[in-house]
């Protein structure tokens, strides 16, 4: 299929995650994104009534094509997203939605597709560091999971390498760190990063502290946890804040040396953008940095919080046209 049969059809792109569903439309010659629509996720049974509710809001564009980015591994027609119960059939979604094509793609090899197209003013540099042209880049993102993803350039093309790097083991920093492992590897038995580095993770981290601690908690939310951070009330939400950016540091360094991501490391997702101003003030580029005899590399790469929410998107929709254009 080229290009020049598609001019002027509708695209419909989605990035579905554990919390929340995204969708906007493009037409094939030009990939502008419009009506961009948010939905919580736990409001529909699965994809294909969200889509539809979706569809009826912007009665009158009919997509032809699709390609949609799921928070799960994809492998074959079967789709189970991993932090949410939404299940399904890519083949009878695509007849559902009556398209002619139908891509599902993880949602971080999305992300990663849209991070080269970021504008200055869709990212923002924390610390140091310059990124170094055609050289890999990685992607993490703490949400409802952890996402990874990375991008290697190859004559001019992208590459997207997406995996589930996220459930790599925790790995302390410090003695504080070690003891709060010991406490999760009591209650869990292994203890993966986005056991931390995750909304869920943020209330894991939270009462882990407070029974290190002896301090009677109460049950908070991930929102919970970063106001009461933000406005100084609760030394123990500040703690955990702080944890979780040194840990976010220390696994965006090791994520960065894996591949030698001189391009960058871009973080997503849906936490880190509402915890800006602590990270920037917080131990994470210094963890970042803090490699003993690689520290003189890693030092030099940039890291960048991206700012917009509709990376993922973009990414679905480049990913489509070079599908189309292959």
């Amino acid at each position: 299929m080229t290009m020049n049969n598609t001019l002027g059809e509708t695209f419909l792109v989605a990035d579905i995650g554990g919390t929340n569903a995204r969708f906007a439309v493009a037409v094939a010659g030009d990939c502008e994104l419009s009506k961009f629509q948010k939905f919580p996720t736990s409001a529909f049974s699965g994809i294909i009534p969200a889509a539809n509710e979706y569809l009826d809001h912007i009665s009158g564009e009919i997509p032809s094509r699709a390609c949609i980015a799921v928070a799960c591994p994809v492998r074959g027609d079967t789709i189970s997203l991993t932090n949410n119960d939404w299940s399904f059939s890519v083949e009878e979604v695509r007849q559902a939605l009556n398209l002619k094509h139908l891509m599902v793609i993880n949602d971080f090899k999305a992300l990663a597709a849209g991070v080269p197209h970021l504008t200055s003013d869709e990212r923002m540099q924390i610390g140091n560091g310059l990124p170094i042209a055609n050289r890999p880049i990685s992607v993490i993102g703490p949400g409802t999971g952890l996402g990874v993803a990375n991008v290697v350039q190859d004559g001019g093309k992208f590459i997207i390498l997406d995996g589930e790097g996220g459930h790599v083991g925790f790995a302390p920093g410090n003695e504080r760190e070690i003891e709060i492992l010991r406490q999760l590897s009591r209650q869990f038995g292994r203890v993966s990063t986005e056991r931390i580095l995750s909304g869920a993770g943020l209330a894991t981290l939270y009462q882990a502290i407070a029974r290190i601690d002896g301090v009677d908690a109460p049950d908070l939310e991930a929102a919970d946890i970063v106001e009461q951070a933000k406005s100084g009330s609760s030394p123990q939400c500040l703690e955990t804040i702080s944890i979780f950016c040194s840990a976010l540091g220390s696994f965006a360094g090791d994520t960065a040396m894996t591949l030698s991501s001189q391009g960058g490391v871009f973080i997503g997702g849906g936490i880190v953008p509402r915890i800006a101003d602590l990270l920037i003030d917080s131990p994470f580029r210094e963890r970042f940095e803090a490699k003993g005899r690689t520290s003189s590399f890693i030092k030099n790469v940039p890291t960048y919080l991206i700012t917009t929410d509709h990376t993922a998107l973009n990414g679905a929709a480049s990913l489509l046209l070079d599908d189309l254009r292959n």
